[in-house]
Protein backbone atom coordinates (compact mmCIF):
# COMPACT_ATOMS: atom_id res chain seq x y z
CA UNK A 1 0.00 0.00 0.00
CA UNK A 2 2.80 2.24 1.13
CA UNK A 3 4.50 1.64 -2.40
CA UNK A 4 1.27 2.55 -4.40
CA UNK A 5 0.93 5.80 -2.56
CA UNK A 6 4.68 6.73 -3.24
CA UNK A 7 3.90 5.75 -6.98
CA UNK A 8 0.99 8.32 -6.37
CA UNK A 9 2.74 11.40 -4.93
CA UNK A 10 5.39 11.35 -7.58
CA UNK A 11 2.63 10.70 -10.16
CA UNK A 12 1.41 14.05 -9.23
CA UNK A 13 4.36 16.30 -7.56
CA UNK A 14 5.62 15.56 -11.32
CA UNK A 15 2.18 16.83 -12.95
CA UNK A 16 1.77 19.97 -10.71
CA UNK A 17 6.05 20.68 -11.24
CA UNK A 18 5.21 20.67 -15.31
CA UNK A 19 2.30 22.47 -15.21
CA UNK A 20 1.11 20.39 -17.51
CA UNK A 21 -2.31 22.15 -19.56
CA UNK A 22 -4.26 18.52 -18.91
CA UNK A 23 -3.59 15.65 -17.04
CA UNK A 24 -5.20 12.26 -16.62
CA UNK A 25 -7.36 11.95 -13.29
CA UNK A 26 -5.17 10.51 -10.47
CA UNK A 27 -6.89 8.61 -7.57
CA UNK A 28 -5.94 7.18 -4.23
CA UNK A 29 -6.76 6.97 -0.57
CA UNK A 30 -9.01 8.88 1.55
CA UNK A 31 -7.60 12.94 1.22
CA UNK A 32 -9.19 15.74 1.12
CA UNK A 33 -8.08 19.33 -0.44
CA UNK A 34 -9.69 22.19 0.49
CA UNK A 35 -8.79 25.61 -0.84
CA UNK A 36 -5.13 24.70 -0.96
CA UNK A 37 -2.74 27.38 -2.53
CA UNK A 38 1.43 26.78 -3.35
CA UNK A 39 2.34 29.95 -5.00
CA UNK A 40 5.13 30.73 -7.25
CA UNK A 41 6.28 27.25 -7.51
CA UNK A 42 7.79 26.48 -4.48
CA UNK A 43 6.66 25.40 -0.71
CA UNK A 44 5.00 22.29 -0.19
CA UNK A 45 1.15 20.99 0.03
CA UNK A 46 0.87 18.17 2.42
CA UNK A 47 -2.16 15.98 4.19
CA UNK A 48 -2.69 12.63 5.13
CA UNK A 49 -0.36 10.82 3.42
CA UNK A 50 0.42 12.73 0.38
CA UNK A 51 2.59 15.60 -0.38
CA UNK A 52 2.88 17.61 -3.43
CA UNK A 53 6.09 19.83 -4.03
CA UNK A 54 6.08 23.42 -6.60
CA UNK A 55 2.70 23.65 -7.37
CA UNK A 56 2.04 27.08 -8.83
CA UNK A 57 -1.81 27.46 -8.43
CA UNK A 58 -4.76 29.45 -7.42
CA UNK A 59 -7.63 29.14 -4.80
CA UNK A 60 -9.58 25.82 -5.92
CA UNK A 61 -12.94 27.07 -7.13
CA UNK A 62 -15.76 25.36 -4.85
CA UNK A 63 -15.66 24.66 -0.92
CA UNK A 64 -13.81 21.22 -1.13
CA UNK A 65 -12.91 18.16 -3.20
CA UNK A 66 -13.13 14.63 -1.65
CA UNK A 67 -11.03 11.47 -2.49
CA UNK A 68 -12.17 9.69 -6.06
CA UNK A 69 -10.94 11.17 -9.25
CA UNK A 70 -8.80 14.28 -9.55
CA UNK A 71 -7.42 15.88 -12.29
CA UNK A 72 -3.91 18.57 -11.72
CA UNK A 73 -4.21 21.10 -14.78
CA UNK A 74 -1.10 23.67 -14.45
CA UNK A 75 -1.49 23.36 -11.27
CA UNK A 76 -4.62 23.78 -10.19
CA UNK A 77 -6.73 20.94 -8.39
CA UNK A 78 -10.24 19.70 -10.34
CA UNK A 79 -12.34 16.83 -9.33
CA UNK A 80 -12.99 14.08 -11.36
CA UNK A 81 -13.01 15.70 -15.09
CA UNK A 82 -10.54 16.73 -17.85
CA UNK A 83 -10.58 20.56 -17.16
CA UNK A 84 -10.50 22.41 -13.72
CA UNK A 85 -12.70 24.98 -12.54
CA UNK A 86 -10.75 28.61 -11.98
CA UNK A 87 -12.16 31.99 -10.16
CA UNK A 88 -11.04 34.97 -11.64
CA UNK A 89 -10.58 37.51 -8.89
CA UNK A 90 -12.47 40.96 -10.12
CA UNK A 91 -9.78 44.22 -11.37
CA UNK A 92 -6.72 42.32 -10.36
CA UNK A 93 -4.00 43.68 -12.40
CA UNK A 94 -1.12 42.38 -11.42
CA UNK A 95 -2.15 38.41 -10.84
CA UNK A 96 -1.56 38.34 -7.18
CA UNK A 97 -5.58 37.03 -7.16
CA UNK A 98 -6.11 40.37 -5.22
CA UNK A 99 -8.33 43.20 -6.23
CA UNK A 100 -6.41 46.67 -7.03
CA UNK A 101 -6.86 50.11 -6.11
CA UNK A 102 -7.48 52.15 -8.79
CA UNK A 103 -8.82 55.18 -10.29
CA UNK A 104 -9.83 56.75 -13.56
CA UNK A 105 -9.67 60.17 -14.09
CA UNK A 106 -11.94 61.12 -16.57
CA UNK A 107 -10.72 65.05 -17.00
CA UNK A 108 -7.77 63.26 -18.76
CA UNK A 109 -8.64 60.08 -19.36
CA UNK A 110 -6.39 58.94 -16.93
CA UNK A 111 -5.95 55.60 -15.87
CA UNK A 112 -4.29 55.02 -11.96
CA UNK A 113 -3.37 51.46 -10.48
CA UNK A 114 -2.04 50.48 -7.13
CA UNK A 115 -0.31 47.27 -7.74
CA UNK A 116 -0.86 45.20 -4.32
CA UNK A 117 1.72 42.96 -5.30
CA UNK A 118 4.48 45.55 -4.95
CA UNK A 119 2.88 48.80 -4.04
CA UNK A 120 3.85 50.40 -7.78
CA UNK A 121 1.71 52.88 -9.28
CA UNK A 122 1.52 52.44 -13.20
CA UNK A 123 -0.10 55.51 -14.92
CA UNK A 124 -1.09 55.83 -18.26
CA UNK A 125 -3.88 57.62 -20.43
CA UNK A 126 -6.18 55.04 -22.80
CA UNK A 127 -9.82 56.67 -24.01
CA UNK A 128 -11.44 59.80 -23.59
CA UNK A 129 -13.77 61.49 -20.82
CA UNK A 130 -17.27 60.62 -22.42
CA UNK A 131 -16.02 56.36 -22.82
CA UNK A 132 -17.34 53.59 -20.16
CA UNK A 133 -14.13 51.88 -18.61
CA UNK A 134 -15.15 48.08 -18.94
CA UNK A 135 -11.97 46.65 -17.12
CA UNK A 136 -12.16 42.93 -17.20
CA UNK A 137 -9.78 39.74 -18.14
CA UNK A 138 -10.68 39.51 -22.28
CA UNK A 139 -7.20 37.59 -22.82
CA UNK A 140 -7.40 34.70 -20.03
CA UNK A 141 -4.12 35.58 -18.43
CA UNK A 142 -5.32 35.82 -15.03
CA UNK A 143 -4.83 39.54 -14.74
CA UNK A 144 -7.33 42.42 -15.87
CA UNK A 145 -7.19 44.19 -18.84
CA UNK A 146 -7.73 47.87 -18.71
CA UNK A 147 -10.49 48.72 -21.41
CA UNK A 148 -13.07 50.72 -22.46
CA UNK A 149 -16.56 51.13 -24.57
CA UNK A 150 -17.01 53.68 -26.66
CA UNK A 151 -20.61 54.44 -26.63
CA UNK A 152 -20.52 57.06 -30.13
CA UNK A 153 -19.41 54.21 -32.14
CA UNK A 154 -20.49 51.21 -30.37
CA UNK A 155 -16.34 50.30 -30.31
CA UNK A 156 -14.33 48.11 -27.74
CA UNK A 157 -11.17 49.30 -27.37
CA UNK A 158 -8.63 46.13 -24.81
CA UNK A 159 -5.41 46.82 -23.64
CA UNK A 160 -3.58 43.54 -23.44
CA UNK A 161 -2.09 42.95 -19.64
CA UNK A 162 0.47 40.87 -21.71
CA UNK A 163 2.11 43.09 -23.38
CA UNK A 164 0.43 46.43 -23.61
CA UNK A 165 -0.54 46.41 -27.08
CA UNK A 166 -4.24 47.28 -27.82
CA UNK A 167 -7.14 45.79 -30.06
CA UNK A 168 -10.33 47.30 -31.07
CA UNK A 169 -13.62 45.38 -31.63
CA UNK A 170 -16.85 47.45 -33.03
CA UNK A 171 -19.74 45.43 -31.10
CA UNK A 172 -22.67 47.68 -29.91
CA UNK A 173 -24.19 50.75 -30.18
CA UNK A 174 -25.20 53.71 -28.97
CA UNK A 175 -27.65 53.82 -26.04
CA UNK A 176 -25.72 49.99 -25.24
CA UNK A 177 -24.76 49.29 -21.50
CA UNK A 178 -22.02 47.55 -21.72
CA UNK A 179 -21.75 43.98 -19.42
CA UNK A 180 -18.59 41.81 -19.70
CA UNK A 181 -17.99 38.67 -18.00
CA UNK A 182 -16.86 35.04 -18.49
CA UNK A 183 -20.36 33.63 -19.97
CA UNK A 184 -18.46 30.38 -21.52
CA UNK A 185 -16.22 29.92 -18.81
CA UNK A 186 -13.24 29.58 -20.75
CA UNK A 187 -11.26 31.51 -18.48
CA UNK A 188 -11.61 34.62 -21.07
CA UNK A 189 -14.43 37.43 -20.23
CA UNK A 190 -16.58 38.15 -23.36
CA UNK A 191 -17.66 41.35 -24.82
CA UNK A 192 -21.66 42.17 -23.94
CA UNK A 193 -24.25 44.62 -24.22
CA UNK A 194 -27.48 45.50 -22.81
CA UNK A 195 -29.61 47.23 -25.02
CA UNK A 196 -32.61 48.76 -23.13
CA UNK A 197 -34.32 49.55 -25.97
CA UNK A 198 -35.60 46.35 -27.14
CA UNK A 199 -34.54 44.73 -23.56
CA UNK A 200 -31.63 42.09 -25.44
CA UNK A 201 -28.50 41.12 -24.90
CA UNK A 202 -25.97 40.79 -27.22
CA UNK A 203 -22.93 38.64 -26.34
CA UNK A 204 -20.11 38.04 -28.61
CA UNK A 205 -18.07 34.98 -26.55
CA UNK A 206 -14.76 34.19 -26.99
CA UNK A 207 -15.35 30.13 -27.68
CA UNK A 208 -17.02 31.53 -30.84
CA UNK A 209 -20.63 32.83 -31.94
CA UNK A 210 -23.31 35.14 -31.15
CA UNK A 211 -25.85 34.53 -28.34
CA UNK A 212 -28.69 37.14 -28.56
CA UNK A 213 -31.31 36.83 -25.68
CA UNK A 214 -34.13 38.89 -24.66
CA UNK A 215 -34.03 39.70 -20.65
CA UNK A 216 -35.57 42.60 -18.88
CA UNK A 217 -36.91 46.04 -20.03
CA UNK A 218 -35.86 49.13 -20.24
CA UNK A 219 -34.76 51.50 -17.49
CA UNK A 220 -33.39 47.71 -15.88
CA UNK A 221 -29.46 47.54 -15.04
CA UNK A 222 -27.11 44.62 -15.72
CA UNK A 223 -25.95 42.68 -12.39
CA UNK A 224 -24.11 40.02 -14.42
CA UNK A 225 -22.03 37.43 -12.24
CA UNK A 226 -21.77 33.79 -11.39
CA UNK A 227 -25.10 32.94 -9.04
CA UNK A 228 -24.78 30.00 -9.74
CA UNK A 229 -21.24 28.68 -9.44
CA UNK A 230 -20.18 26.97 -12.55
CA UNK A 231 -17.74 29.11 -13.29
CA UNK A 232 -19.80 30.89 -16.37
CA UNK A 233 -21.60 34.44 -15.67
CA UNK A 234 -25.25 34.45 -15.51
CA UNK A 235 -27.46 37.36 -17.52
CA UNK A 236 -29.40 39.50 -14.27
CA UNK A 237 -30.85 42.51 -13.97
CA UNK A 238 -31.62 45.26 -11.01
CA UNK A 239 -34.90 46.59 -11.67
CA UNK A 240 -34.63 49.87 -9.59
CA UNK A 241 -38.53 50.89 -9.16
CA UNK A 242 -40.21 47.90 -7.31
CA UNK A 243 -36.19 46.78 -6.05
CA UNK A 244 -36.63 43.14 -8.35
CA UNK A 245 -33.87 40.80 -8.65
CA UNK A 246 -34.21 38.92 -12.16
CA UNK A 247 -31.48 36.69 -12.75
CA UNK A 248 -31.41 34.06 -15.42
CA UNK A 249 -29.18 31.20 -14.18
CA UNK A 250 -27.17 29.11 -16.67
CA UNK A 251 -27.15 25.86 -14.74
CA UNK A 252 -30.34 26.54 -12.38
CA UNK A 253 -33.18 28.71 -14.32
CA UNK A 254 -34.67 32.05 -13.52
CA UNK A 255 -34.75 33.54 -10.03
CA UNK A 256 -36.53 36.28 -9.09
CA UNK A 257 -37.12 38.09 -6.05
CA UNK A 258 -37.44 41.84 -4.28
CA UNK A 259 -34.71 43.32 -2.50
CA UNK A 260 -33.61 46.91 -2.10
CA UNK A 261 -35.53 50.28 -3.33
CA UNK A 262 -34.85 52.34 -5.94
CA UNK A 263 -32.50 54.44 -4.81
CA UNK A 264 -30.19 51.75 -3.73
CA UNK A 265 -26.91 50.73 -5.37
CA UNK A 266 -26.24 46.84 -6.44
CA UNK A 267 -22.93 45.72 -5.02
CA UNK A 268 -23.04 41.79 -6.53
CA UNK A 269 -20.26 39.64 -5.24
CA UNK A 270 -19.30 36.65 -3.66
CA UNK A 271 -19.19 37.96 0.03
CA UNK A 272 -19.14 34.48 1.62
CA UNK A 273 -16.90 32.98 -0.23
CA UNK A 274 -18.80 30.15 -1.75
CA UNK A 275 -18.10 30.48 -5.20
CA UNK A 276 -21.84 32.01 -5.88
CA UNK A 277 -22.49 35.81 -6.56
CA UNK A 278 -24.44 37.16 -3.92
CA UNK A 279 -27.56 39.37 -4.28
CA UNK A 280 -26.58 42.83 -2.28
CA UNK A 281 -27.00 46.07 -2.17
CA UNK A 282 -25.93 49.50 -0.45
CA UNK A 283 -27.76 52.13 0.72
CA UNK A 284 -26.43 55.46 0.31
CA UNK A 285 -29.38 57.50 2.66
CA UNK A 286 -27.95 55.47 6.12
CA UNK A 287 -24.37 53.69 4.60
CA UNK A 288 -25.61 49.88 5.12
CA UNK A 289 -24.88 47.13 2.90
CA UNK A 290 -27.27 43.94 2.83
CA UNK A 291 -26.13 40.94 1.44
CA UNK A 292 -28.56 37.84 0.34
CA UNK A 293 -26.20 34.50 1.46
CA UNK A 294 -26.52 32.46 -1.65
CA UNK A 295 -26.22 29.24 0.73
CA UNK A 296 -29.61 29.22 2.32
CA UNK A 297 -31.22 32.50 1.44
CA UNK A 298 -30.78 34.46 4.75
CA UNK A 299 -29.71 37.71 4.51
CA UNK A 300 -27.19 40.45 6.95
CA UNK A 301 -26.88 44.15 6.90
CA UNK A 302 -23.91 46.26 8.65
CA UNK A 303 -23.21 49.73 8.10
CA UNK A 304 -19.89 50.75 6.28
CA UNK A 305 -20.17 54.50 4.59
CA UNK A 306 -21.93 57.78 4.53
CA UNK A 307 -23.42 59.35 2.15
CA UNK A 308 -21.45 60.71 -1.06
CA UNK A 309 -19.23 57.46 -0.93
CA UNK A 310 -18.96 55.37 -3.59
CA UNK A 311 -19.29 51.49 -3.65
CA UNK A 312 -16.45 49.33 -5.11
CA UNK A 313 -16.69 45.98 -3.76
CA UNK A 314 -13.59 43.30 -4.66
CA UNK A 315 -11.61 40.63 -3.32
CA UNK A 316 -8.95 42.93 -1.49
CA UNK A 317 -7.30 40.48 0.39
CA UNK A 318 -7.32 37.39 -2.03
CA UNK A 319 -9.37 35.76 0.65
CA UNK A 320 -12.01 34.66 -1.88
CA UNK A 321 -14.35 36.53 -0.26
CA UNK A 322 -15.52 39.99 -1.62
CA UNK A 323 -15.25 43.42 0.61
CA UNK A 324 -16.87 46.33 1.52
CA UNK A 325 -15.33 48.67 0.02
CA UNK A 326 -15.75 52.19 -0.69
CA UNK A 327 -14.30 55.79 -2.30
CA UNK A 328 -14.87 59.17 -0.66
CA UNK A 329 -14.43 61.43 -3.47
CA UNK A 330 -13.88 64.25 -1.04
CA UNK A 331 -11.27 63.26 1.05
CA UNK A 332 -9.92 61.25 -2.18
CA UNK A 333 -9.90 58.03 0.47
CA UNK A 334 -10.47 54.35 0.19
CA UNK A 335 -12.14 52.02 2.88
CA UNK A 336 -11.66 48.85 2.62
CA UNK A 337 -13.28 46.45 5.12
CA UNK A 338 -11.09 43.37 4.56
CA UNK A 339 -12.88 39.76 5.40
CA UNK A 340 -9.86 38.83 6.58
CA UNK A 341 -10.37 41.20 9.90
CA UNK A 342 -9.91 45.08 10.39
CA UNK A 343 -10.33 48.34 7.61
CA UNK A 344 -7.37 49.61 5.49
CA UNK A 345 -7.79 53.14 4.94
CA UNK A 346 -5.90 54.40 2.08
CA UNK A 347 -5.27 58.06 0.74
CA UNK A 348 -5.28 57.36 -3.76
CA UNK A 349 -7.18 59.89 -6.40
CA UNK A 350 -8.61 62.98 -6.22
CA UNK A 351 -11.93 64.55 -6.57
CA UNK A 352 -14.17 63.66 -10.06
CA UNK A 353 -12.48 60.41 -10.11
CA UNK A 354 -14.04 57.25 -10.63
CA UNK A 355 -13.26 53.83 -8.57
CA UNK A 356 -12.29 51.17 -11.27
CA UNK A 357 -14.23 48.31 -9.22
CA UNK A 358 -17.13 50.57 -9.13
CA UNK A 359 -16.87 50.27 -13.15
CA UNK A 360 -20.19 48.35 -13.09
CA UNK A 361 -22.26 49.67 -10.08
CA UNK A 362 -24.42 52.35 -11.02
Amino acid sequence: MKNKMLLYVLAITAIAIAQAAYANAQSGGAFAIQRSVIANGGGRLTGGTFAVDGTAGQALAGVQSNAGAYTVLSGFWASGGATATTRRTPFDFDGDSKTDIGVFRPAGAEWWIQRSSNGQVPAFQFGVSTDKIVPADYTGDGKTDVAFFRPSNGTWYVLRSEDGSYYAVPFGQNGDVPAPADFDGDGKADLAVFRPANSTWYITKSTGGVTITQFGAAGDIPVVADYDGDAKADIAIYRPGPGEWWINRTSAGVLALQFGTATDKPVVGDYTGDGKADVAFWRPSNGNWFIIRSENGSFYAFPFGAGGDVPAPGDYDGDGKSDATLFRPSAATWFVGKSTGGTQIVQFGVNGDKPIPSAFVP
